[in-house]
């Protein structure tokens, strides 16, 4: 268990290198922000991982989350109807996935607009 543990922030660390290795200004680096971006992560996965709870909350956030995308394949349903159905024309990226790339575009936008 150590040893993977060991082996992710070696990843980390390794990514992090190569970034400000091929960065333009490596002096520019704000290593407080960086290191402050790896301490939420790692509040993230002890809240997940080790908090009783933790990971019920994040499930019913990605409900919640699952729940308002199926607003927007009904109104594709509604929109487009049998455009939608992958076993009659197949896959179609216009129909089936710009949609949702809109409406998440929209709703960020009112969220941001609202001030949350």
């Amino acid at each position: 268990m150590l040893g993977q543990m060991a082996f992710g922030v070696l990843g980390l660390a390794v990514l992090i290198g190569i970034a400000w290795v091929f960065s333009n200004n490596r002096g520019a680096v704000n290593w407080k922000l960086v290191l402050t971006g790896i301490g939420l992560q790692i509040g993230f996965a002890v809240l997940v991982l080790l908090v009783p709870g933790g990971k019920d909350v994040f499930d019913k956030l990605g409900q919640g989350f699952v729940k308002i995308l199926s607003f927007v394949n009904e109104g594709s349903n509604f929109i487009f109807g049998s455009l939608m159905d992958t076993s009659t024309y197949g896959f179609i990226f216009a129909f089936q996935v710009l949609p949702t790339i809109i409406f998440f575009a929209s709703l960020m936008g009112v969220l941001y607009y609202l001030g949350v």
